[in-house]
């Protein structure tokens, strides 16, 4: 049994999909795979269920997840033992969700490069749910996380607001609308995300679609975007997201197949940097970065 085994079972575990679980491990599905058989193989238990496009636990899989992610916590923790380059700079630690708009990821490493020269920066990526915890637990210095937050012991500074679009079909009547609003949908089935990789902000986004008159949701398993797109070819659906300009997830309703109505309404859904309230008051590197992110977006957030 070695780490990087138990690394790959935490992330299939979460993802509940061995595609998925290699991307944030930054691997091929085919070592996840491997590497989660030699430890059943190990245990002599089975981990998941495999089925056809779909991956569950095992009740041998589900008792393991919290002490692996104890395990890993600790090795992980290890890090802050020796955080400090040989330079004797400390080690930047900042992180982002992998659902928020590239441009936004990227001006926060420009400013945190600009704010820590010569510095070593590790960036880590995941849901927002999965990055709160570690920024709770001192592993983390700095997150892009989408808000609001209902952790106590956490501050956050708002950097974007979304601006959606309504997607459509090419071939759906609304397609030639030069607008819609929220009321225009409420005879329309929406195809939302799950609330998993952010519940405080979601559970409100999916709140006030339905104060709205939405009431008929369709919820997917996960944020997958190309089962979003097929799920919205096949079913004549309609969803929302940012404009395909932004890149990331939503590019690929840039698809001709598609039709992009701008919303009216002001859904508010926030993109934010979030900290440990008690580390900015004494530690230097999360203060700097708050600093900076100050100068940055305080007061002027982006909309997207």
């Amino acid at each position: 049994m070695d780490v990087q085994q138990l690394r790959c079972f935490l992330a299939v575990a979460q993802e509940l999909h061995f595609g998925r679980a290699a991307e944030r491990l930054h691997l091929t599905p085919s070592p996840v795979s491997r590497a989660v058989r030699d430890l059943e193989r190990e245990l002599g238990v089975a981990l998941f269920v495999r089925r056809y496009h779909q991956v569950e636990l095992t009740p041998d899989g589900q008792a393991l997840v919290d002490p692996v992610r104890d395990v890993l916590t600790r090795v992980d923790g290890l890090k802050a033992l020796v955080n400090a380059a040989p330079s004797g700079k400390a080690v930047v630690r900042v992180a982002g969700t992998h659902l928020s708009p590239p441009v936004v990821m990227d001006r926060l490493l420009a400013v945190t490069e600009q704010g820590f020269p010569g510095h070593e920066i590790e960036v880590t990526t995941a849901p927002s749910a999965e990055l709160l915890p570690g920024l709770e637990r001192g592993e983390l210095d700095l997150a892009l996380v989408h808000l609001p937050l209902d952790r106590p012991g956490l501050d956050s500074l708002v950097v974007a607001r979304y601006t959606f679009c309504v997607v459509v079909r090419a071939d759906d009547p609304l397609a030639s609308r030069p607008d819609l609003s929220l009321c225009d949908l409420t005879h329309r089935t929406m195809t939302i995300g799950p609330v998993t990789v952010q519940p405080t902000a979601m559970n409100q986004f999916h709140r006030r679609l339905r104060e709205a008159g939405i009431t008929s949701l369709h919820r997917m398993p996960d944020h997958d975007s190309v089962m979003l797109a097929a799920h919205i070819r096949r079913s004549h659906g309609v969803t929302l997201t940012l404009h395909p300009r932004h890149g990331g997830s939503s590019h690929i309703f840039a698809d001709p197949a598609f039709a992009l109505i701008p919303l009216r309404d002001d859904v508010e859904f926030l993109l934010g940097v979030a900290w440990l309230r008690s580390r900015a008051q004494h530690d230097e590197v999360v203060s700097g970065l708050v600093r900076a992110a100050r100068r940055e977006w305080a007061g002027h957030p982006l909309t997207l």
